[in-house]
């Protein structure tokens, strides 16, 4: 490290020689929003905008093709098939190792979504219209679980995933709360799928990296997943939509019913959830988050209780969008924030939606038989219990959380040299390769070929590593890089 110390102290004096005056804005951080990440935003919200509103008109359709009875078994099966279609979406990256390829079969899959909508719509047979409704939300996974990747990836680092994820979901149950009020109409409805699947596909084949259709880059392929956090998730999530299933449930089969109206004003309480729960979330680096979602699942007991009362049901349905805002963030944020980090991004990216999916398809049809033999009052004490099994797995990472002190980059008065690449490299997140690539356009003053060289890796590929130092630090060039570097360190 000496030797990079004394070679980084020449580079000091010749940046400053070569570029007296360079732009105060070089050091632009993590913190600011960038285009691709407002396109990914937009992404991410059509493509939950879609999957609301197609899993919300199979239902209806259900009940009036096939009889409301049928309803909670149609959505059990349809919804085990959205976790199906985001384990695909992994398996399909395996299968089709070239870019192209996989450009080619998403688009195929987002053809086969069309189809199958227009099937739904229009066929009076059950049969094609069960196989059509299934294939469709299967369909819809897929492009989901590419999606939720390309935002792992993409938001890697960034300190307002939060806000993005939440703001977009958000405003995606807005839409579909307008084009069930106010659009009611399945011209409406075709319109909608046809022109969200149109653009989503548009955004995901020409994507704001090169690297989303390819491989997992600029992310080290060395990465090891870390199966004890990777426990604790998935144990929290899948209590979590326990929780939210013995209500689930019962709300679907209202809503067949005709007793309820899951598109009703207590929809916007979700939506306003979503994003509360998004600008939380990116407070101090996710401190508050986990509490925050514990905090709000008091709100999931106070929803089943007012479930036995009509008088009182609108409050309860309130109350469960309420908790669901929370709870779909932390089981969409944790797995994003988790990806990257993994060997599997792809499959871990999606992991909380599978989670999900796989628990209310289990839990969607045998609750509304407890609801009706044993009252409200059998899921008021099962919602207590497992909310209280979720504080005791999050406890400790709830208490770590409030107690931390901030980043070591923000709050050391002095650092030293020895420290400075290390310290660097963390704050602006870079991963382990992009930590050594970086490291050689600082010590080194190789071109991109010797680097690539040394490092034994493709020029396009390094170049890829470059391209996401350049976006993560706001430079634009080596020469802003030195610079960005300088700046950090003399001011810390």
């Amino acid at each position: 490290m000496s030797a990079f110390v004394q070679k980084t102290e020449n580079n000091k004096y010749f940046l400053f020689a070569v570029e007296a005056k360079i732009m105060d804005t070089v050091n632009i951080n993590r913190r600011k929003i960038t285009k691709s990440a407002l396109i990914q935003g937009i992404c991410f919200a059509l493509c939950f905008f879609t999957f609301q509103l197609a899993e919300f008109t199979v239902n209806d359709k259900a009940a009036a093709l096939i009889g409301v009875s049928s309803v909670n078994a149609v959505y059990s099966i349809g919804i085990a098939c959205t976790a199906v279609g985001f384990l695909s979406f992994s398996l399909a990256r395996r299968l089709f190792q070239k870019d192209s390829a996989r450009r080619v079969f998403i688009c195929i899959v987002g053809a086969f979504s069309i189809f199958f909508t227009v099937q739904i719509l229009f066929v009076k047979t059950q049969l094609i219209f069960l196989i059509s409704s299934f294939l469709l939300l299967l369909a819809l996974g897929h492009i989901s679980g590419c999606v939720y990747y390309n935002s792992a990836m993409l938001f890697d680092g960034k300190e307002y995933t939060g806000r993005i994820i939440g703001v977009g979901m958000g405003c995606a149950v807005v839409m579909q709360y307008v084009v069930q009020n106010l659009f009611v109409t399945d011209a409406a409805f075709l319109l909608s799928m046809v022109f969200s699947v149109a653009v989503l596909l548009y955004i995901i084949i020409k994507p704001s990296h090169d690297w989303i259709l390819e491989n997992p880059l600029p992310y080290s392929s060395e990465n090891k997943t870390d199966y004890k956090t990777a426990t604790i998730l998935v144990s929290s999530v899948i209590i979590m939509s326990l929780i939210i299933g013995l209500i689930d449930g019962v709300v679907v089969s209202k809503h067949a019913q005709g007793e309820l109206s899951v598109s009703s004003n207590a929809r916007l309480f979700y939506a306003a959830s979503l994003i509360a729960a998004g600008f939380i979330s990116d407070i101090n680096n996710r401190k508050y988050f986990a509490l925050s979602t514990v905090c709000t699942m008091f709100f999931s007991t106070i929803s089943t209780a007012f479930m036995a009362n009509s008088a009182t049901f609108f409050m309860g349905t309130a109350a469960m969008y309420i908790y669901s805002g929370f709870y779909v963030m932390f089981l969409t944020l944790s797995f994003i924030d988790f990806a990257p980090k993994t060997k599997a991004p792809t499959l871990w990216a999606g992991m909380g939606r599978i989670c999900r999916s796989f628990v209310i398809s289990f839990t969607a049809v045998p609750v509304v038989y407890i609801f009706e033999y044993f009252g409200s009052s059998s899921l008021v004490m099962g919602s207590c219990v497992l909310s209280i099994a979720v504080l005791l797995i999050l406890l400790k990472d709830i208490i770590s959380a409030m107690y931390a002190q901030k980043d070591t980059a923000e709050n050391n008065d002095t650092i030293s040299n020895e420290n400075a690449l290390n310290t660097y490299c963390e704050y602006y997140g870079f991963t382990p390769r992009e930590t050594e690539v970086f490291e050689k356009l600082i010590v080194t003053e190789n071109g991109n070929q010797e680097i690539a060289d040394e490092l034994f890796i493709s020029r396009r590929v390094l170049q890829r590593h470059v391209a996401s130092i350049y976006e993560k630090t706001g430079t634009k060039n080596r020469i802003g890089l030195y610079q960005s570097y300088w700046d950090f360190t003399s001011k810390k």
